[in-house]
């Protein structure tokens, strides 16, 4: 799978390791909210996407698709939650911030 239309970038000038992921939400499997938290937390951790804890343990990942790709979420809308050693939090507007716990 590539991420044609997410974009993940690193924040170079934070020492905390934060990694922010911009995207349009979509219903296609790579522009939804859940494959960008993956791939950002993924990324966060230097792991691979299939390494990762299953995110039901953290967040209903249909939930989180619906609420963010219904057509109707507000870009004011914003869901945060601790996942795979990461504080998580997704932006109605297609932004996915990651920032390792600096205990893990």
């Amino acid at each position: 799978m590539t991420m044609t239309s997410t974009q993940i970038s690193q924040n170079e000038s934070s020492t905390d390791g934060m990694v922010r992921a911009d995207t349009a939400w979509g219903q296609d499997a790579e522009n939804t909210p859940v494959y960008t938290v993956t791939a950002a937390v993924a990324d966060a951790i230097d792991a691979d996407q299939l390494e990762l804890p299953p995110l039901y343990e953290a967040i209903d990942p249909d939930a989180l698709n619906s609420l963010l790709t219904s057509g109707g979420a507000p870009s004011e809308c914003q869901v945060s939650f601790q996942y795979a050693g990461c504080a998580v939090t997704v932006q109605g507007t297609g932004e996915v911030r990651v920032r390792p716990d600096q205990d893990a």
